[in-house]
């Protein structure tokens, strides 16, 4: 873990995305993430994830107690930093906690599915990368 150094974030979508569906990019790019990079979070972010991956709207792809077991390896590997810095660059107010962690952090890269958060990129120098961006730069696809 941890191999280059780089601190990354995933945003919630991302998140969700890798752990309904265990074989998709999405997943692919965690993985490679949680092996070669160190994951952050803040206890906002860290909410948002625990309360959507909870949804009853989820059940179709994975049961609760299966959803729940991927998020516990999350929480076992990010690293939890508290924001000094407050960003309200993003058109949508919610996803400012993401660029506040981010340069709080300081961050290397974000990876998010999230068209308010990938419009900045780079953002402050911090990389914002789709999955499949994230993907094509280390080789996965």
């Amino acid at each position: 873990m941890n191999s280059d150094n780089k601190r990354l974030i995933f945003d919630t979508s991302t998140l969700i995305g890798a752990i309904l569906k265990p074989q998709s990019l999405p997943a692919k790019v965690y993985y490679h993430g949680a092996r070669h990079h160190l994951l952050i979070a803040s206890s906002e972010t860290l909410r948002e994830i625990i309360e959507v991956i909870q949804r009853d709207k989820f059940d179709r792809f994975r049961n609760r107690e299966e959803r729940m077991t991927a998020l516990s390896y999350y929480l076992s590997l990010v690293e939890i930093i508290k924001p000094t810095i407050l960003s309200t660059d993003c058109r949508d107010n919610k996803d400012n906690k993401f660029l506040s962690l981010a340069l709080s952090a300081p961050a290397d890269m974000i990876v998010s599915s999230d068209d308010d958060l990938l419009v900045l990129n780079p953002y402050q120098g911090i990389q914002i990368l789709t999955v499949r961006q994230y993907a094509e730069e280390n080789g996965l696809v």
